[in-house]
């Protein structure tokens, strides 16, 4: 009477384990989350292999997230990108290294700095003068031709059209001239602006020379 049901009893409870411990080993298997080409999202065991290198999401079968997968070509862009940034890094420094090294041999004093600045300048400064009278000139042609210009309408007379032509062409000129003028002074600035810049960093890199030279002198 005993075994029938003892066996019964002894199976029920087995089956029922194997009930528990099943789905909570599927949980634990991961599934991946993929895109194709057609942006339809996929989840699977595996991924395909042509789409190993996209991005992919790692998760378990109860839709909880284990991992991001970036795609492999982000990462390689990202590590160029990296490279790059430190290759224009150390050129930049190879440049900057170069150019204190040129300036420090180049010159002995702040005082020369500045005559280099000068002669530099002498030329567009020179040119941007000589623009002065001839500016002068253009005005008071433009001025005498629009009077003429305007001493005819008034006496009701007719304005040829040479004197339109002219008076055209005087303010064409004028423009030239102060474009030109303009030109000269941006000129000017721009090499002050560099002398300027160059005299800083002499200055900052005998002091930083000075500097050591003191530190090593020190006891």
């Amino acid at each position: 009477m005993t075994g029938p049901p003892l066996m019964w009893l002894s199976r029920f409870f087995l089956n029922g384990v194997l009930a528990l411990a099943i789905p909570g080993a599927a949980c634990a298997a991961k599934l991946y989350k993929w895109v194709d080409e057609k942006g339809q999202v996929h989840y699977s065991e595996s991924i395909p292999p042509q789409y190993r290198d996209k991005a992919n999401t790692e998760i378990d079968r109860r839709g909880r997230i284990l991992r991001k997968n970036e795609a492999l070509a982000e990462q390689k862009r990202q590590a160029e990108e990296d490279v790059a940034r430190k290759q224009a890094e150390e050129k930049r420094l190879t440049e900057r290294a170069r150019r204190d090294k040129a300036l420090l041999e180049t010159y002995t004093n702040e005082a020369e700095i500045d005559l280099a600045r000068d002669r530099n300048i002498a030329f567009p400064k020179q040119v941007m003068e000589s623009y002065e009278p001839r500016i002068k000139t253009g005005r008071q042609r433009g001025e005498a031709l629009r009077a003429e210009r305007e001493g005819l309408a008034k006496a009701g007379k007719p304005v040829p059209a040479a004197l339109d032509s002219d008076i055209a062409a005087a303010e064409k000129d004028l423009n030239t001239l102060m474009a030109e003028l303009k030109s000269k002074q941006a000129e000017i600035e721009q090499i002050s602006e560099r002398f300027a810049a160059q005299k800083a960093r002499y200055r900052e890199l005998t002091d930083a020379a000075a500097s050591s030279g003191s530190a090593a002198r020190s006891p």
